[in-house]
């Protein structure tokens, strides 16, 4: 008995934890280890009170990891798409008064998660990246990579060029207008019908404040 015991108890340990990447996993998975896949964020705690730290979600749902500074060695995330595994729970330490909002604790380090956008498609996702205008609107800059906020012509000016977390549904569609030839010939300015790219829905948007040099 006692060696079944050990045999389930090292297999158990050998089990990944699940990932969870909306509320609803939150909720399922409260009190449990998960892997959770996010961007680590900068997040407010209300007026009057300093930054916390935070991964946030797909559905831009917000698991607190400190009410302060990043944790030793995650400073290098802010502004990243991450995996990290901890424990949830609805506090931060048993003796604390807690915000009522999800929490990681005993986090393990954060690695860096960029999934290929084409797995991502149809599913409400969240990424970092560069805040650009482009012809067709503004757009996420992942390295080369432009990927368009539905209804967004322009970035605030105070937002140009920085790092920003953007939420919405990722969709692969013609969004940039189609060049036409008129009858003369002429061929207006445009991309061919056959050009797809990417676009956020229901986008919603947040300045992610960068790691001090």
């Amino acid at each position: 008995m006692t060696t079944a015991l050990m045999v389930a108890v090292l297999l158990g340990a050998n089990v990944p934890a699940p990932d969870v990447t909306r509320l609803a996993q939150v909720q399922e998975r409260m009190g449990q280890r998960v892997t959770l896949q996010g961007v680590v964020e900068r997040v407010s705690l209300g007026k009057g009170h300093p930054q916390g730290t935070g991964v946030v979600l797909d559905d831009d749902t917000t698991v607190f990891v400190t009410y302060g500074a990043p944790p030793a060695g995650w400073a290098p995330f802010v502004g990243q798409r991450v995996r990290v595994e901890g424990l949830l729970s609805p506090s931060l330490t048993d003796h604390e008064q807690s915000l009522l909002a999800p929490h990681l604790r005993q986090p393990g380090a954060p690695t860096k998660h960029a999934p290929a956008l084409q797995t991502l498609v149809g599913q409400r996702v969240r990424l970092a990246g560069l805040a650009r205008d482009a012809k067709g609107g503004a757009v996420l800059l992942l390295g080369k990579e432009p990927l368009y906020l539905a209804d967004l012509e322009r970035w605030p000016e105070a937002v140009q060029g920085k790092t920003v977390a953007v939420g919405g549904t990722l969709r692969s569609k013609q969004h940039l207008p189609v060049a036409t030839k008129d009858a003369k010939g002429a061929i207006s300015q445009g991309t061919s019908a056959a050009s797809l790219q990417w676009v956020f829905e229901a986008p919603t948007w947040r300045l992610v404040e960068e790691p001090r040099r």
